[in-house]
């Protein structure tokens, strides 16, 4: 079995490619693609925010609920727009197949922007409200399907992930701005209408913004070849690396797709999205690669980070801070700390070390964050902000729990936040690629509505404690599950991933990493001795037992 040094392997696969791929061009679709992510984050820091704002509460007349009736109903608030999502979700399926990554994009925009007009002028309208926010959610479902397409099927291989996850960037930039506008407002808006419906207005601004943007983009290479359109495709892979169209480098990748195109056109010619849907199951190497994305997205949801950021002022509270400014203020930190590790780990760490090391760590630093909050809530269930504060232990305990969930936005920033997203964009043969994406991410919200919907009701029903030793449970599964059955495809072809599939998932962690050529595009088949060979003789590439 081979190990590769995935740094080396990923330094050298860079050196190989011309400098011209790595250019302002590419580097701007792929900004103007992943500015779209601001949509999930700018939503989910905004209404965690809004929830719990005293005008808001009394604008809907949410004040004159019980406890409980209140934490039902803020669930439904928050939660309605990931059901509308996974609507979104699956209309992409069909769209992107028919209208093209660009012109869906462009036409689900168009929800989101009703959607949040909607919500803007709800009015105290529960009703309205929910509509609105479900509407939105089509247009959000849509900003996570085909952004990380797109940027898959335009980026050169050895920087693909690290491109691909700038969107995951964009998602985070989102929450900052959501919780940090919220914060600004509150200062200056306090108890008025202001207060909640000038930052959910403004959500509109980055809207337009890749709205108008992605106008000025090319459909992909891959999808302009689907749709036999050979020398548009070929000029526009030309001009995404900045080389001519007869170049060696652009002939070698477009001859690649061109290839593996045809032989699945000619495989299963004339399919409809439910034949696309039944070749997913009809082969047990698809099968395992579709059951690898579900359980990536269940696991990363029910892991909890997306639960704690949706109701993160109310978490913050538990944890020992009062004020609602505060906690806005607590929850904004939250956030920066989120984006600059997920910044950070896509620009350093994704590529380098891969995504299966990666996601083993952030799962270990997950269990033990929320190991140290599930037992700081426990200790302290029915404690009082006084009682605590008056207690040195306690308060010491207290700022420890704020910091643990720090780390554990950390945590989720190095494993479970991004991967899922490379995973689906890179396990899947092109010809059902569109499709299974498009489920992946209906699997995502759908598992997200639960998660958002369920987590007042948890937090209510288990003592606030139960719920942070639930979703250590699920991390501890899915960190068995990681080990055994997730395979590294940092580097890899999205054309040379089958032999990764065609062995038992428990097996997979014996032949888990690549070897040196499996870096390369184009390579020969991994079974090659001779090419492993010489990458052992140049050190890049260790035997192990």
């Amino acid at each position: 079995m081979a190990n590769p040094n995935l740094i080396a392997a990923t330094r050298a696969a860079i050196k190989e490619s011309p400098r011209e791929i790595f250019n302002f061009y590419l580097i701007a679709c792929t900004c103007i693609w992943s500015f779209s992510g601001v949509a999930k984050g700018f939503d989910e820091g905004n209404i965690a925010s809004v929830v719990v704002m005293s005008v808001f509460k009394k604008t809907f007349h949410l004040d004159q609920l019980s406890d409980n009736a209140y934490a039902d109903t803020k669930g439904w608030i928050v939660s309605i727009a990931t059901a509308g999502a996974v609507f979104g979700c699956l209309a992409c399926i069909y769209l992107t197949q028919k209208l093209g990554r660009i012109r869906t994009f462009q036409f689900l925009t168009l929800f989101y922007i009703g959607g949040v007009l909607g919500q803007t002028f709800s009015n105290g309208n529960l009703s309205a409200l929910y509509a609105s926010r479900f509407i939105s959610g089509i247009g959000i479902g849509a900003t996570t399907v085909i952004p990380s397409m797109y940027i898959a099927e335009i980026a050169p291989q050895s920087i693909r992930g690290i491109l691909t996850v700038q969107y995951a960037c964009c998602q985070q930039l989102g929450v900052v701005l959501g919780f940090f506008i919220n914060y600004g407002v509150t200062k200056s808006f306090a108890n008025t209408s202001k207060q909640w419906m000038l930052p959910t207005a403004l959500q509109l601004v980055p809207a337009v913004i890749w709205l108008v943007g992605c106008h000025f983009t090319p459909e992909t290479p891959r999808f302009l070849l689907a749709q036999n359109k050979r020398s548009q495709a070929l000029a526009t892979l030309g001009r995404f690396r900045q080389l001519p169209e007869d170049h060696p480098f652009v002939m070698a990748e477009f001859n690649a797709i061109e290839a593996q195109l045809n032989q699945e056109i000619e495989a299963v010619a004339g399919s409809t999205v439910f034949d696309l849907v039944r070749e997913t199951f009809a082969t047990v190497e698809n099968r395992r690669r579709f059951f690898l994305m579900f359980l990536c997205h269940v696991f990363g949801q029910w892991s909890g980070a997306n639960g704690i950021t949706q109701y993160s002022p109310t978490i913050f509270g538990y944890l020992g801070i009062a004020s609602t400014e505060q906690s806005f203020l607590a929850t904004g930190i939250y956030a920066i700390v989120k984006f600059m590790s997920t910044l950070i780990f896509s620009l350093v760490v994704i590529d380098f070390i891969g995504r299966r090391r990666s996601l083993l760590t952030g799962i270990v630093m997950q269990i033990i964050t929320l190991a140290y909050v599930g037992a700081y809530l426990g200790v302290t269930n029915g404690w009082s902000t006084a009682a605590i504060e008056a207690s040195p232990s306690a308060l010491a305990a207290s700022r420890t729990a704020i910091v643990a969930i720090y780390f554990h936005a950390v945590a989720w920033s190095i494993g479970w936040f991004s991967i899922p997203y490379l995973i689906s964009a890179e396990i899947f043969p092109l010809r059902i690629r569109s499709v299974n994406v498009s489920i992946g991410m209906a699997v995502h919200w759908a598992n997200y509505f639960g998660c958002s919907r369920a987590m007042p009701s948890m937090l209510a029903g288990t003592n606030r404690y139960g719920a942070f030793i639930f979703f250590l449970s699920i991390c501890t599964i899915s960190l068995v599950y990681v080990y055994f059955a997730m395979p590294e495809t940092a580097g890899r072809s999205l054309e040379s991933m089958d032999k990764l599939f065609e062995r038992p998932w428990y097996t997979v962690h014996k032949v888990a990493y690549p070897r040196y050529e499996d870096m390369k595009a184009g390579g020969r088949d991994p079974d090659d001795k001779d090419l492993s060979e010489k990458a052992v003789e140049a050190g890049i590439v260790k035997h192990v037992n």
